[in-house]
Parts: C-alpha cells; structure tokens; sequence
C-alpha cells in the first residue's frame, strides 16, 4: 500500500511539474502518400495527385472558453509544370517519355518546416489542432465550406473537448491517445465533400472521405500537462512529430482510396513559474532606448503586487483607449492578433477578438515609451511589454516575466472609440 501511495504521489507530482505555461511552436513537418486517390485518367489538372493541407486551431481555457481561433493552409504539392508552375514540385509520376517528374503517387513522401502558429499557452489551456488534407481540384472548392463549419463550431468543440482533456497527460504515458475521432467526441459527420453519388463528382475534397462524401475529421488535443512530454516523444517521424493518417479504404470508400499520413511537429518552451520569480518591484519608469515586451492570447486576472504604484503619464497624444495589431517571435511582428484596453488609471487589459479581457496588468507611459506588466487569467506566469510611441503607433517587444525582450515584436495602432468593441 506504501508502494502504490508513493507511486500515486509520484505521478501528480510529475503531472504538477509538467503542467506549466509556455510557449507552443506548430510547424507542418510533410506527408506521406500512402496510396494515392482516385483521379482523372486524362490529368487534366497534372499527373496524379496535387494535394494542400488545412490546418484549424483552437485555444481554449480549461473550462472550454475559447482564446484563440484561426487556420493555416499550406501551398499546393505535386506536379509543377506547365501551367502548374505555382505548385510546389513534389511527387516521382512522369510523362509518357520519362520526363518532366512530379504528381503525387503511392510511396512519395515530402518533408519540410512550415511554420504554422507559435503562441503562448497559459498552465490549464488546451489547444486542439484539427490537420486535414485536400486533393485539389480546380472545378469547386469544398475546402471553404468546411472551414467556415468548423470556425462556427469553435466554441461547441471547446466545451466537448474540455473534459476530455483534463484525463490527458502524464498518466496516460502513450502519445496517441491525444488523437481523437470526430465520434468519439460526439461530433457530427460533415458534408466536407459535396453531394458524390455513386460514381462521385469533381472538386476540392477532404483525403479521408466517405463515398457519397461525409467526412470525419480527426483531433489532436494538447493540454500543459501533456506538452512537454509530446514535444519530447519519438512515434516514428521524429522528436515531436505526430502522424495523424486519413484512410479512405478504411471508411468504406474504395472508389477514391486514398491514404495519406499528415505530420505535424510540436515543440514547446516552458517558462519559469512566477512563484520561484516574483514580480519586480515597483517599475521605474523606462528609458527612452529601452523597448519592453509583450505577449499574446493567455488567460489572467492576477495583477502584480506593484499595480498601486504604476503611474500613467500622458503626452499630447492620448495613450489610453483600445490598441489593436499584431505580435510574432523573433523578430517578427505578426501575424497573430493582439489588442490592449489601456485605462487612464494605469491598468490594462488584454483583449481578444471578441472584446473579452483575458489577461489584466499595469502599465506606464512617459516620454513616448510604453512599458507594462500582465498575467492572463487564471495563469501564475505574467509576460512584459514595452514599446515606443511613434504617430499613432506603438511598436514594441514582449517577453516572459519581468523581462520585455527575449519573445518577439508587436506593433499596434490605436482603435476608433466607436470600434472600441469590435475588436476583429
């Protein structure tokens, strides 16, 4: 009984320590074809299969609050000849004469690292990436319906996915149980590829369809306690790479068949817990060349011990009010969305793209630069901001605790009064 009572102990004790806030890194590490889909005996579109894939993402906090929804598609792989030259040229079909290689069949693989989406993720969120592939077709694009479905039901698949989440983690010790099918999460079939009848009908179309075009969409779901040990997981394609397979055959479609493997790679960067770093004292107000930092969607309602002692001096131009842009890492500025509600009082709110405050701080402002301080709610980690007033813009940096640097860049310009709530 000691045993197991140690052992239990252990494992919410690793499960504690893995949870934690970070940052979250997505890029699209290629594909694999399996067995190619059923096309046009003529190639009229290029020889075999010219595939993109879509990826759909979706932030929330542990009770299923959305935080964060957009997608990313990928360029179109496969032949690049002729007419075809925007394609990236990926796939071994040839003509009649040997030449002229490219168009995807059985057995072609492509890999690279498009970056997808890297953002911060506060300790109890949960981020659900929903990866599909498209064979392309010129004639109609169902792709676009799809995606419109899935934005709408953001907030419906955070709420299902929500609970799912909280027995994800260290316990379960087996990387792809974060990969759900959309039944079994309660899901309904989408009609992601158009009315097919029997003998199916041209046009844009998910790879793991039905017959007569109902689709499943697959969901991989990660959560803080399951990042770090994801990230740092072999299945077979390397380091934080997750396989997620789409098969046609296998759903009872054998008119197209295809099988495609998508890969996706995922690392991430925990950050110190605030509690071992508390926050400085009350801030100075910043230096001319000095240029704070800022980040992005988290949820936070702590505000440091210091906020009494945060002032806000204001200039000819009026600080205070809606801010709404864009940060990145590095040294990039975009392309994720990022607003502050800056009050006169010298308190501030992270906004997002409906309006809701999901992250509080303080701020100052003197001599043109802007230097603030803010935890999302619900999250012991809080990120710095700074930036420097130039017309109506400020242009920043951002970084994690009480540093401003080290995360990336931001720029924002002041919203209209009137747009005040209509953030996106």
């Amino acid at each position: 009984m000691k045993k197991i009572f140690l052992m239990i102990s252990f494992v919410l004790t690793v499960q504690f320590l893995l949870a934690q806030a970070g940052r979250i890194r997505i890029s699209f590490a290629g594909f694999d074809c399996i067995r190619e889909t059923w096309d046009d005996i003529l190639h009229s579109d290029g020889k075999g299969d010219e595939v993109y894939f879509n990826f759909s993402f979706l932030l929330g906090d542990k009770n299923g609050n959305t935080k964060l929804n957009y997608e990313k598609r990928t360029p179109v792989y496969g032949d690049a000849t002729g007419e075809f030259s925007n394609r990236i040229s990926v796939g071994s079909w040839v003509d009649l004469f040997g030449n002229n290689k490219g168009g995807i069949k059985a057995g072609d693989n492509y890999r690279g690292n498009l970056l997808l989406g890297e953002y911060d993720i506060a300790n109890g969120d949960i981020l659900t990436i929903i990866p599909t592939g498209w064979e392309q077709d010129p004639i109609a694009d169902n792709q676009a319906g799809f995606s419109s479905t899935i934005q709408s039901m953001a907030y419906s698949i955070n709420q299902k996915i929500a609970p799912v989440a909280l027995g994800l983690g260290i316990l379960t010790m087996n990387p792809t149980s974060i990969i759900f099918g959309a039944a079994q999460l309660g899901m309904p079939k989408l009609k992601a590829g158009g009315e097919q009848g029997d003998l199916g009908k041209p046009g844009t179309r998910p790879i793991g369809m039905e017959k007569y075009g109902d689709f499943s969409p697959k969901f991989v779901v990660l959560n803080s306690p399951n990042l770090a040990f994801i990230s740092n997981s072999d299945m077979g394609f390397g380091k934080g790479v997750i396989p997620v397979q789409y098969d046609e055959t296998a759903v009872g479609n054998l008119r197209d068949h295809g099988i495609y493997t998508v890969l996706m790679k995922i690392e991430f960067f925990p950050v110190q817990s605030a509690n071992t770093t508390p926050a400085p004292a009350p801030a100075p107000a910043p230096k001319p060349t000095t240029t704070p930092s800022n980040t992005t969607y988290k949820t936070t309602t702590t505000i440091p011990a210091n906020a009494g002692t945060i002032s806000n001096t204001t200039t000819a131009t009026s600080i205070p009010g809606v801010w709404k842009g864009t940060f990145g890492s590095g040294a990039n500025n975009g392309p994720n969305y990022y607003s502050f509600q800056l009050n006169a009082d010298g308190t501030m709110q992270v906004l997002d793209g409906s309006g809701k405050s999901i992250a509080t701080g303080t701020y100052t402002f003197s001599n043109n630069q802007l230097s603030g301080f803010y935890r999302y709610n619900g999250a012991n980690t809080g990120f710095s901001v700074a930036a420097t007033l130039s017309g109506s813009q400020l242009n920043g940096t951002w970084g994690p605790g009480a540093t401003a640097s080290g995360g990336g860049r931001w720029v924002m310009n002041k919203a209209a009064v009137s747009a005040a709530t209509n953030i996106r």
